[in-house]
This record gives C-alpha cells, sequence and structure tokens, in this order.
C-alpha cells in the first residue's frame, strides 16, 4: 500500500513538474511573441514617421520652391522690366554719342540676360506648364530647352500612358526626369536621351536611358542626384533598378503605380 501510494506521489510531483514546465514554457513563448509584437509594432510607427517626416520635408521642400519661383517671377522679373523700360526713356533724352550709346547697350544687355535667367530659373523651380497644361506639355518644354543647347537630343515615347492626375505625383515625376537628365548633362559625356512609357495593367513603367560613359555600380545607386530620384519614387510607391558599366551609356528602370 505504501509503495502504491509512494508511486502516485512521484507520477503526480512529476505531472506536476512537466505541467509547471509546459506553462513556463508557454508563458516565456508568449511573452516573447507579445515583445516581439511589440517591437514590430514600434518599428512599423518609426518607418511611418520616417516615411510621413520624407513626404512633408518635400512637400516644404516644393512650397519653398513654389514661393521662390513666383518672387522671381512677379517681382524681380517685373522690376527688371520697369528698370528696362526707364533705360530706354533715358535712352532717348540723354545727349547721343558713341560713348553713352556703348553704355546703355550694355545695361540693356545685361537687363535682358537678368530677366532671361530670373525667368528661367523660376520655371526650373516650378513649372508653369505642369499646372496650366500636363505633363506632356511640361517634358516637351524641358526637352526644348535641352535641345535648344545643340549639345544632347533627347526623345520621348509614348508619354500619352502618363494617367496619373495628382498634381503633387506628377511633379514627383517632372522632378524625377529633371534630375536624371541633370545627372547626363554633368557626367555622361552622352550625345542623345532616350526617355519612354510603358503600360503593364495599372503599372508604369519608365524607361531613361542615356549614351554616355556610364560607370561602375558596384551594387548600389550613389550621389545626390540619384538618392533624390530614389526617395521621390519611393514617395511614389515604385521602385528604382539601374543597369549601367564603364563605357556602356546609363539606363534606370522605374515602375510605380499609374493611377492616383
Amino acid at each position: 500500500m505504501k509503495e502504491t501510494n509512494f508511486v502516485l506521489y512521484v507520477l503526480a510531483s512529476i505531472s506536476f513538474m512537466l505541467t509547471f514546465a509546459i506553462a513556463v514554457v508557454w508563458f516565456l513563448n508568449h511573452a516573447q511573441k507579445k515583445i516581439i509584437e511589440q517591437k514590430m509594432a514600434q518599428k512599423d510607427l518609426e518607418l511611418q514617421f520616417q516615411n510621413d517626416l520624407l513626404i512633408n520635408t518635400v512637400k516644404t521642400q516644393e512650397n519653398e520652391r513654389d514661393r521662390i519661383a513666383r518672387e522671381l517671377h512677379d517681382d524681380i522679373a517685373s522690376k527688371l522690366n520697369i528698370v528696362h523700360l526707364n533705360v530706354q526713356r533715358l535712352k532717348e533724352v540723354i545727349p547721343k554719342n558713341a560713348e553713352s550709346n556703348q553704355m546703355i547697350d550694355f545695361i540693356e544687355l545685361a537687363l535682358k540676360q537678368s530677366t532671361d535667367r530670373s525667368r528661367e530659373i523660376s520655371h526650373e523651380l516650378m513649372p508653369p506648364l505642369l499646372n496650366k497644361f500636363g505633363i506632356n506639355h511640361a517634358l516637351s518644354d524641358l526637352v526644348h530647352s535641352i535641345e535648344i543647347m545643340g549639345k544632347i537630343s533627347v526623345s520621348i515615347k509614348n508619354d500619352y500612358l502618363i494617367k496619373i492626375t495628382n498634381q503633387f505625383k506628377l511633379l514627383h515625376l517632372y522632378r524625377i526626369i529633371q534630375e536624371l537628365i541633370n545627372n547626363t548633362m554633368k557626367h555622361a559625356q552622352a550625345s542623345k536621351i532616350l526617355l519612354s512609357f510603358e503600360e503593364r495593367e495599372d503599372q508604369l513603367i519608365m524607361l531613361y536611358a542615356d549614351d554616355g560613359i556610364g560607370y561602375e555600380q558596384e551594387g548600389k545607386v550613389s550621389g545626390l542626384g540619384m538618392n533624390n530620384v530614389l526617395t521621390r519614387t519611393k514617395l511614389l510607391d515604385g521602385n528604382v533598378d539601374v543597369v549601367t558599366a564603364s563605357n556602356q551609356g546609363f539606363k534606370v528602370y522605374l515602375k510605380f503605380p499609374n493611377n492616383d
């Protein structure tokens, strides 16, 4: 009888220890799971905060660009035009001689160059055609401003496939193209640029390519210009794929939603 009771006591003890061990293991696993979930939630909050901060930073940047562009166009350019008119009147009343005519011609030329440059900077900061007539006209104007220099030819194909209507998203797309072209003009030693668009379901695939010197990619894209491209592509919920090598030109594929 005593032996039976002892065996039952041992079995009960073992059962209790197993139950306790299982409970401890479950508690630890549950606690670890909760900790992981909290860390993931915290990480999501941090990523959301970074994304919101990035969007607000870009919006602030664009608003400031818009303000400066308006100041250049509405204030400085108009004042330069008034000065030019006064120079014209001055030219009519002062005695005419070679020295005075040469001086006034120099002033007029400087005023014209300053007015033209302020207008160019204003359009670079905030392209008026984008808001008034859409992305197609804005790109055509950008191409014209590049080709007029006579160094690089730009070909755009299928830009009618761009179906984004949100102005802020269109501005991102325009800035991406503008940044890529600036990189080509500064570094690529290229003579041709190709910009084409392809639609796949609700996705827009943009190809940008030049015939320049390229560079060794080494697994990642570097440089302030390309970082701006990556940032704005991220804000469009897209991704970037760069294909380049030394003396083999530069290609970049951008893929993002083609709707709002």
